[in-house]
């Protein structure tokens, strides 16, 4: 992509006006002539393609229709959406797509996503605005030239395997989400997108800033080179001698306008409602809790042998909190790929524990649970989520046998299938049991009430459960009940962690920014958690390390009000687009 021309650094602040206007180059005429074909074919500056949305499938608000065609008319395509959280960027981006493929100007489209976010792109855009993508985590994709329009993992496209065919093209439409993990200017994330060429490009990031204003400098740095000039002019200008303290503010908001689009909650008429949350833990039987600690022995020994099976030693100890049933059938399949004859007798001993498996706790207190929801909210629909497919149709013939209208949601159903079993609970009503193929991308509005069966460890993941049905659009409180069993990870991942500092309250992209923190390149926060379990040699030391774990999550979270809080100050009174910005 063209860059912005150099500039000088011995420049006092009365420079600035002409540095931060440079004279139009190659780089800028290039852009001209890009911008002319958003009108070719189509000279209105109206966005033409709204009537060709179903209405059914999105709800367009008035601050996301500006938005986009803000960014398409006023800004030549070139757009750094910073909405606050909750406010529909997503949207924005799908109304944006939708206008550009009704222009004929998205020949080529690369989105690029956090990994854990792909699908759900993918889904969305399909399902609000009939745009299909081909997703690097499909079985059908094959490779950044194969494709013309692709959502992948942005340490996907960065790696050794791809990054040369990424570059090589030259797309129409770059479009970058979470753009805040671009900020630093030493890592392969930002040399890839400084060295991707594109015609048009649209960053989303709710956290412009997360540390420092230089984080804001090179995220805008590469979308619109050469607009604030230099890093050393940027921070004399709009900073103090010790890097602290913001000046020049007017100024800094008059050259974001030129790239930036920031609404927040306060100023639409959005009306969040309220969400409740309950945890019920549950002792466990004495058979399950033997199983439990034969299991996590088990788990300890082999986690100390081999490194290679870390991620099938993590789903046995998540199993084992959620169903005997999800437990056998891996543990089955352990049985059939294994040789080494200790490890056999040991996997043989755990099963035939699994079989003197009279009564089941949770499925037990199952129905509980679903009458004290639908005491909250009388004649409810109800969603029951599960990571595991056998403990979803225990589940399922659990509440079939309490007569309950019941409805199973799961990977290995077509997509018509998917949306059949959405219409009929929609139409009819009753418990919905689903796994977490429901997080890509479903709106629930119609449901308020949900049931974690078992808890994934990473709270992002949990909060795209509750997204579902807590979202734009929802017209009642929202009420979330957690189940766990006492004396297993699950009550310590619940208690200690998620409780601790009211995770369950914030939203995703909160939790991303608490998250983001804690997190190292090579290590995710299930991973950590999994970690501390393997390595405490008693009950004692494995709850000093999760209070401890407490302790660093409350610190981040700390950090990231901080972060909103100088957010605020940076961008308190800017101007979302009058007439005369």
């Amino acid at each position: 992509m063209p860059r912005g021309p150099s500039v000088n650094l011995s420049i006092t602040h009365k420079d600035a006006n002409h540095i931060f206007n440079p004279t139009k180059s190659h780089a800028t005429h290039q852009t001209t002539l890009e911008a002319l074909r958003l009108h070719a074919g189509q000279p209105s500056k109206e966005l033409q393609s709204l009537q060709q949305l179903d209405e059914e499938a999105v709800k367009l608000l008035e601050h996301q229709v500006d938005a986009a065609h803000r960014a398409l008319f006023e800004m030549d395509g070139k757009a750094l959406l910073a909405d606050e959280v909750g406010l529909g960027k997503t949207i924005e981006v799908g109304m944006i797509l939708k206008e550009m493929h009704y222009r004929d100007t998205d020949s080529s489209v690369l989105i690029l996503t956090p990994a854990q976010l792909a699908k759900q792109w993918q889904a969305e855009l399909f399902e609000k605005f009939g745009l299909e993508f081909v997703c690097n985590y499909d079985d059908d994709f094959e490779g950044f030239d194969a494709h013309d329009h692709i959502i992948a993992s942005i340490d996907t496209a960065k790696s050794n395997r791809y990054r040369e065919t990424v570059l090589r093209r030259r797309w129409d439409v770059l479009v970058l989400d979470e753009a805040h993990y671009v900020k630093n200017e030493e890592t392969n994330r930002y040399d890839l997108i400084e060295e991707l060429r594109y015609n048009y490009a649209f960053f989303l990031t709710a956290t412009p800033i997360q540390n420092e204003l230089t984080d804001l400098y090179n995220i805008v740095s590469l979308l619109r080179p050469g607009l604030f000039g230099s890093r050393d002019v940027f921070h004399n200008y709009f900073t103090d001698s010790g890097q602290q303290t913001l000046i020049n503010r007017e100024t800094l908001q008059e050259r974001l306008r030129q790239v930036m689009i920031r609404n927040r909650r306060d100023e639409t008429d959005i009306d969040f409602t309220d969400r409740h949350i309950y945890t019920r833990s549950f002792k466990p039987t004495d058979a399950e809790l033997d199983l439990y600690q034969a299991l996590t022995e088990y788990v300890r020994n082999r986690y100390a042998e081999s490194q290679g099976q870390h991620l099938v030693l993590a789903t046995l100890q998540k199993e084992i909190v959620s169903s005997p049933f999800a437990l056998k059938q891996t543990i089955d399949k352990q049985l059939d790929e294994l040789n080494e004859l200790t490890h056999r007798d040991e996997l043989e001993s755990i099963r035939n524990m699994i079989e003197t498996i009279e009564t089941v706790t949770k499925l037990d207190r199952l129905d509980d649970i679903v009458e004290e929801a639908r005491d909250h909210v009388p004649k409810s629909r109800v969603i029951v989520f599960t990571q595991f497919l056998p403990t979803l149709w225990a589940i399922i013939s659990r509440l079939d046998e309490q007569d309950y209208t019941t409805h199973a949601f799961h990977g290995g159903l077509s997509s018509s299938e998917k949306e059949a079993v959405i219409d009929a609970f929609r139409e009819e009503g009753g418990i919905l049991v689903s796994t977490d193929a429901m997080n890509e991308g479903r709106n629930l509005q119609f449901c308020n009430v949900m049931v974690n069966y078992d808890l994934p460890w990473n709270p992002m993941k949990v909060e795209q459960r509750i997204g579902r049905i807590h979202r734009i659009g929802q017209k009642r409180d929202v009420y979330v009940f957690n189940m766990a069993l006492e004396d297993t990870i699950e009550e310590y991942v619940v208690e200690k962690l998620f409780h601790k500092i009211d995770l369950f309250q914030q939203t995703v992209g909160e939790l991303s920014a608490v998250l983001t923190r804690l997190e190292g390149d090579d290590q995710s926060f299930e991973d950590e958690v999994f970690e501390r379990l393997m390595h405490a040699d008693t009950e004692r030391e494995l709850e000093n390390d999760f209070d401890a774990m407490a302790v660093d999550l409350e610190e981040q979270q700390e950090l990231a009000e901080k972060l909103h809080e100088f957010n605020s100050g940076v961008f308190e009174g800017f101007d979302l687009g009058t007439s005369d910005a």
